[in-house]
């Protein structure tokens, strides 16, 4: 008698490994799969994500940062975190564990490999994670969000499918972008990722401030902002003048998209997922300490299609920003071509196509296992 199907989506703590997690969640939702999410204590806190999904929650951490010490301490919450995640697929053993990679997602793969668990691997970035090139020599397939993904280690079997978006995102797609005309509103969108961006806070204000009346006072702006720089924020754009909605998170970022013709952000994978797939043109400034420089690698493909400009950190200034926004806002047509050339980025079926993946590779297992168990029972006869 097979298993009915059982599958753990296992994924870091930050929204750009969450959100492509709860897209496919939803898919596997819809046809009647049972599904869990292994994350951190991180990703736990996103609001508005895997709601009245089944959670298991770890202590895992990163060997990124600190000395000796913190590599020891991260090392030893790892292999308890594993023993943890074995000890519940003991309890139910899943069908296929999926992993979107950052930290909080090797004890279930890991434990997953050792229990001969199937398990699959998604990257968002155009750089193959380390925790996913550490895992990847036996996964039963790899699935990358573009082509030519750096650093995928060879012999590895892989797809492109594509990153996964909102099922809301995905809805929304179709909708065309609208330049301001006349003395219309310019709607901007400042976006930190899910952990806000301190360097963003500290130029976009001030280079708006910069800008002339005859954009100034069109300028309808919401920023994301750190907690601790929201109130500073704020005070930036009254000084400035300027219409500002700042707070540190929003749920309705689809519905923000949908009005807006200008984003300036980071460039991780998940946030360029979902311009794409709505053709925002964007500002992107990479984050610098990316693992592996994987933002620059993101934010080149755009710019290669001529989706939006790239500034790297270091060259993000008030006067470098002011300039290219009022070369922009002169003529908005750069943002219009910008916006089509987005588009042609995105994969919209990305969630289907690793969803019908996992389907297809739980459909063997549970097969297989039934197979098994017909031949112990005419062995026993």
């Amino acid at each position: 008698m097979s298993r009915a199907p059982y599958i753990i989506l296992a994924c870091g703590g930050t929204g750009g490994h969450m959100m492509p997690a709860e897209a496919v969640a939803d898919k596997l939702l819809a046809v009647g799969y049972k599904v869990t999410l292994v994350t951190d204590r991180r990703g736990e806190a996103i609001g508005n994500v895997f709601q009245n999904m089944d959670r298991f929650v770890l202590n895992a951490s990163s060997h990124m940062g600190g000395g000796f010490l913190s590599k020891a301490k991260s090392a030893i919450s790892i292999v308890f975190s594993t023993l943890k995640v074995r000890r519940m697929f003991g309890k139910r053993r899943p069908t296929v564990v999926v992993g979107f990679g950052g930290y909080p997602s090797l004890p279930a793969v890991f434990a997953a490999r050792m229990m001969k668990i199937p398990y699959v691997l998604h990257e968002q970035n155009a750089v193959l994670g380390r925790v996913n090139r550490l895992m990847a020599s036996g996964c039963v397939l790899l699935a990358l969000s573009v082509d030519n993904t750096e650093r995928v280690p060879a012999g590895v079997k892989t797809v492109v499918s594509g990153n996964p978006v909102r099922t809301l995102i995905a809805n929304l797609a179709n909708i065309a972008y609208s330049v301001p005309l006349g003395g219309g509103d310019v709607h901007m969108l400042i976006l930190g990722g899910s952990q806000g961006a301190r360097i963003l806070s500290d130029v976009v204000p001030a280079a708006l401030d910069k800008l002339g009346d005859q954009y100034r006072d069109r300028l309808n702006i919401t920023h994301q902002a750190r907690s601790e720089d929201v109130d500073r924020v704020k005070q930036a754009y009254g000084v400035a003048q300027i219409r500002a909605a700042v707070k540190p998170y929003f749920d309705d970022v689809a519905g923000l998209l949908l009005k807006t013709q200008l984003v300036i952000s980071r460039a991780g994978a998940s946030t360029l997922a979902e311009l794409t797939a709505m053709g925002r043109p964007a500002i992107l400034v990479p984050l610098a300490i990316a693992a592996d420089d994987h933002q620059t690698a993101n934010a080149a493909r755009v710019e290669q299609v001529g989706g939006g400009w790239v500034v790297a950190e270091q060259d993000f200034t008030v006067d470098r920003l002011a300039d290219l926004l009022d070369r922009l806002f002169d003529d908005m047509g750069d943002m219009r071509n910008a916006s089509d050339q987005m588009r042609t980025l995105a994969r919209l079926d990305a969630a289907d196509t690793l969803a019908t993946i996992i389907i297809d590779i739980g459909e063997t297992t549970t097969a297989g296992n039934a197979d098994d168990d017909i031949v112990r029972e005419g062995n026993a006869s």
